[in-house]
């Protein structure tokens, strides 16, 4: 995987970091599987891992005032919701001082392990830099991160940060963005695209974890939280349009909004089914929104493995379950998205297991709005979807205007 540099972004202004209840994601560096494997349904650590998980077990003796209420170490990732006690000799920004100091002690028992041969060589560091943290509001909340942390090794094979990043190139922050997914049948113009709403996850639902056949959802934010890792460059219309498009851009149409996206500097998250092509034959603007922070390509596989319908399907499944808001171009009746749609409506009406900060944008009717009949006819559709994207809250509405903006 390759992380581009970016300017280090400021913390949230408007939260106190010198006290508070905190949910914390920190990557390892270039999102590298190293400290261990999930086996069935559990986080199998190796000694890398191990130290991680006896460090944040031991945190607060290290720090007073400290509390990890409840952690997971993944292999490329972990979680972690810390309680920071209001005391007077805390720093401005305790929060940040606690996990610089945890990430440096791992680093050096990273290093010491790398010379003797005993963990994964990502360079100089572990870590990928800096972190992103969710201030824990409510009981509620703290609540249902507990269960998410709970539930991460479960839910491994489907996570936002699983086997679908291990190979990526960009700004891997994105990953942490609410998503606006967009699916569009092969064999269909571009000329022909007019996008449709086919289900929006309701803002503020509840979080319904540990629900048959569903996965748990990492944190999607409306904001950054200041990722220094995935600090984007800033365009014009950064701060209007906070989603993230996500899709495999393979169909004519799917390629189209891609291309519009590139126009306006929109953020957006490319799956390659086949694996990412070598940077010279990519399309320099896709290089360049990589490279400025708004891009990030991700694969299962490695470079060169090629393309099979299984794996696309798999990728296309992914787009749909990750995304808090689904919209599509022209489907194929019967045809393989189709028969995803059809078999993920139920969990898009919200049967899912959410992550607590998983809404979304409100949708334009209410809880009891008739089905409707979905793209071509075949379709299940969220019973709140609304229809053709043609008012100022539909993020993909600019593609229907004849490239005039949304907002």
């Amino acid at each position: 995987m390759e992380e581009m540099k970016y300017r280090p972004q400021l913390r949230h202004a408007n939260i106190d970091y010198s006290h508070g209840t905190f949910f914390v994601t920190i990557q390892a560096a270039f999102n590298k599987t190293i400290f261990g494997a999930v086996v069935g349904t559990k986080s199998e650590l190796n000694v890398l891992g191990e130290a991680v998980a006896e460090s944040l077990r031991t945190l607060g003796d290290r720090y007073p005032g400290t509390e990890v209420i409840e952690f997971v170490v993944m292999p490329n990732h972990l979680h972690a919701i810390l309680r920071i006690a209001q005391r007077q000799d805390n720093r401005k920004h305790q929060l940040g001082y606690v996990i610089g100091r945890f990430k440096g002690w791992i680093a050096k028992v990273y290093r010491d392990l790398r010379a003797a041969g005993r963990a994964v060589n990502v360079g100089t560091t572990p870590w990928q830099r800096d972190y992103w943290e969710r201030l824990v509001t409510s009981e509620e909340k703290l609540q249902a991160y507990r269960r998410y942390i709970q539930l991460n090794p479960k839910k491994w094979a489907s996570d936002r940060f699983g086997p679908m990043t291990s190979y990526a190139l960009g700004n891997i922050a994105l990953l942490n963005r609410r998503f606006v997914g967009f699916v569009a049948s092969q064999g269909v113009c571009a000329s022909e695209l007019r996008p449709r709403l086919l289900w929006r996850r309701k803002a503020g639902a509840e979080a319904r974890l540990g629900v048959a056949g569903a996965e748990a959802r990492h944190p999607e934010v409306g904001e950054s939280r200041g990722n220094g890792a995935g600090a984007e460059a800033r365009h014009p219309n950064y701060d209007l349009h906070p989603e993230v498009v996500v899709s495999t851009f393979t169909s004519a149409q799917e390629r189209a909004v891609l291309g519009k996206l590139l126009m306006r500097g929109r953020r957006f998250v490319r799956i390659h089914p086949g694996g990412i092509p070598p940077r010279e034959v990519l399309e320099p603007a896709v290089v360049r929104a990589c490279e400025l922070g708004s891009g990030l390509l991700i694969s299962p596989v490695p470079s060169g493995t090629g393309l099979n319908k299984q794996r696309a399907m798999l990728c296309n499944e992914y787009v749909l379950k990750q995304a808090s808001e689904v919209w599509a171009g022209s489907i194929t009746p019967g045809g393989s998205i189709a028969s995803l749609v059809k078999a993920l409506g139920a969990w898009g009406a919200g049967a899912e297991a959410r992550h607590p900060d998983v809404g979304g944008v409100a949708s334009e009717e209410g809880a009891g709005a008739e089905a409707r009949p979905g793209v071509a006819g075949t379709e299940a559709r969220h019973p709140d979807a609304g229809g053709v994207a043609t008012n100022t809250n539909c993020y993909l509405s600019f593609v229907n205007n004849g490239g005039n903006e949304d907002l």
